[in-house]
């Protein structure tokens, strides 16, 4: 696999004769066909249906699935083998790829309790040195690269739940992988641990004189998930934000992330550099040892995860930890009787300005790459593809009508049909991408409509007409939206939402504040808590200047609940109709 090398392929076939246990050969190669059979072709060489290819990568999934639960049955209290864990990685990475869902989430659990049970975390506890001059060095690397899979895993997943990571990052005493062709030749390489303090993390790999791109991709990806956490602390958004304090040390703590990515980009080898070059996927070329494909593969996964780490940094001083914000689109929005005001609202614009250039960027690779590039890149990075769309469709908000709103609504073209892309490609689950087509269709709507009402006003100071068409509109609108859950006999179980006591956003705690019986139940409609500044706000936000979160347009969790900040203000400047908004029947969280 491109995304996560985990078999020593040199010794593959000798691994395979040493497996004494039947089914755990079957589970391990099964699971290994369930990826294959999407780059397979039929004998008279043509590529087969996406149907049948799912149909028979499901088949083959679902029977190491069950051949990898036999095997660890038999187990016992035995400890298992580094064969059925291998094959536990792959069976989560494949569903991981199809969505973030429940049995996907289990299987990962799974996975690293396995690995704390084989202490793959504490391969190399007696130091790198050690490991350097150990006779076991190629097979003890075969171990450093099943957990350092299991822990990318662990970060994607947790970051499209928001939720902590299940492995401990306190304790890794494993050192990164080296480069494939070291590992290869069984030549020991000199590697390094990942260091807990961010800013040591480039410079002790730097030093190490590592040259693998998994090892670079796993210190971007770390920086990604430390920005994440601490940009979305509680996995759900906070309607009054955090304090003054609190933020101060937020933003504090993202510098310094921030500045560990800039030197991080400093550092990184030049041959896993992206310099605007075109990056073709083409297959082995004669005289490389590795293929030219896997080479850019590396390229576009470091950069793409390092433009997902900056989104997660600004995202902080964009959205503050809720849903939606209202943006300061020129000068005149800030009061520059107070400088410490105005100096903040000059950060934000900067954070925004941050925010949409990495969504940029992310284009740009994409436009440099061959068109089937989707086929061999990491498949989690297909959910930063989503994430990229998202934020360009939202930005086209902020615009104007004219060729600036058209060019960013094609940036959001090109970015959406990639991720649709995809989707097809590994079968993943749609909700998102529904989710997701819904709210531009919703935010089309309110467009015209806004302008209707515009037009009408230009001739008219205050317009009954405008007013009436306005007030139809809200009067169709059940203020209490409703996350839809498809296929489960049209049951219907609102939560009536409770008036807040305060001018501030609700904050609602989901453990406590759902009741037991209607928070477990799979056929759930979920309403949101409205505001009460839904009592006197109509219009004093600048529609052209509300920026949602896309973080939060993902399902969520049954622990977390879908979060829709919904108050009566937010309606009035975007009428949309979030009960059009669907997840699956398991409340799941889709792809990011």
């Amino acid at each position: 696999m491109v995304a996560i090398n985990l078999f020593h392929r040199p010794g593959f076939h000798e691994k395979l004769s040493r497996i004494t246990s039947s089914t755990e050969a079957t589970a391990l190669l099964a699971a290994m066909i369930s990826f294959a059979v999407r780059f397979q072709s039929s004998e008279d060489g043509e590529i087969q249906s996406e149907k049948d290819t799912h149909r028979r990568a499901a088949s083959f999934l679902d029977l190491a699935s069950k051949y990898n639960d036999d095997t660890l049955r038999d187990c016992g209290d035995n400890t298992p083998s580094l064969c059925l864990l291998q094959s536990f990685i792959l069976v989560s990475h494949s569903q991981l790829t199809q969505g973030v869902l429940g049995r996907a989430w289990r299987t990962l659990g799974t996975c690293v309790r396995l690995a704390y049970e084989t202490n793959l975390h504490l391969v190399d506890a007696r130091g790198a040195e050690y490991a350097l001059n150990s006779k076991r060095w190629y097979e003890d690397e075969e171990k450093r690269r099943a957990w350092w899979a299991i822990w990318e895993m662990d970060v994607f997943a947790t970051t499209i739940r928001r939720t902590p990571t299940a492995v401990d990052w306190s304790q890794l005493e494993t050192l990164l992988p080296v480069d494939d062709e070291h590992w290869f030749e069984r030549k020991p390489t000199q590697s390094c641990f990942l260091q807990q303090d961010p800013i040591l993390r480039w410079k002790a790999l730097a030093n190490s004189g590592s040259q693998s791109p998994k090892a670079w991709f796993i210190v971007i990806n770390s920086l990604m998930k430390e920005a994440q956490r601490i940009s979305s602390p509680r996995g759900i958004p906070n309607g009054n934000g955090p304090s003054s304090d609190r933020m101060d040390e937020a933003r504090q703590r993202l510098e310094v992330i921030a500045n560990a990515v800039h030197c991080f980009q400093l550092a990184l080898p030049s041959h896993l550099k992206y310099q605007q070059q075109h990056l073709g996927f083409e297959a082995r070329v004669h005289g490389k040892a590795l293929p030219l494909r896997q080479t850019h593969c590396s390229i576009y996964n470091i950069y793409m995860m390092t433009q997902l780490a900056r989104l997660m940094i600004y995202r902080y001083d964009v959205f503050k930890g809720r849903f939606r914000v209202a943006l300061p689109t020129r000068d005149s929005d800030v009061n520059r009787e107070t400088s410490d005001i105005h100096a903040k609202g000059k950060t934000e614009r900067l954070a925004v300005n941050e925010y949409f250039e990495a969504a940029d960027d992310m284009l740009t690779i994409i436009h440099r790459s061959s068109d089937d590039h989707i086929r061999y890149i990491n498949p989690f990075l297909s959910n930063t593809i989503w994430l990229a769309s998202a934020v360009h469709l939202m930005r086209s908000q902020l615009c104007r009508s004219g060729a600036v709103k058209s060019a960013v609504k094609s940036r959001y073209e090109v970015l959406h049909l990639t991720y649709k892309r995809c989707v097809r490609f590994w079968g993943m689950n749609t909700a998102v991408q529904q989710n997701l087509e819904t709210l531009e269709e919703q935010l089309e709507i309110w467009q015209q409509s806004k302008k209707r009402c515009s037009n009408q006003e230009q001739n008219i100071t205050s317009s009954p007409a405008c007013r009436e068409e306005r007030s139809a509109q809200s009067a169709s609108l059940d203020y209490r939206p409703v996350l839809s859950v498809p296929n489960t006999n049209e049951i219907n179980t609102p939560i009536n939402p409770t008036q807040s006591l305060s001018n501030s956003f609700y904050a609602t705690d989901w453990q406590t504040d759902i009741p037991g019986d209607i928070r477990n139940t799979s056929a759930l409609d979920i309403s949101s808590v409205p505001s009460a500044d839904a009592q006197f706000i109509t219009d004093q936000m600048i529609p052209s200047a509300t920026l949602i979160d896309p973080m939060f347009l993902f399902g969520s969790t049954q622990s977390q609940g879908p979060w829709i900040e919904n108050s009566r203000a937010m309606d009035e400047e975007l009428d949309i109709d979030w009960r059009y908004l669907q997840l699956p029947n398991e409340l799941p969280d889709a792809p990011f």
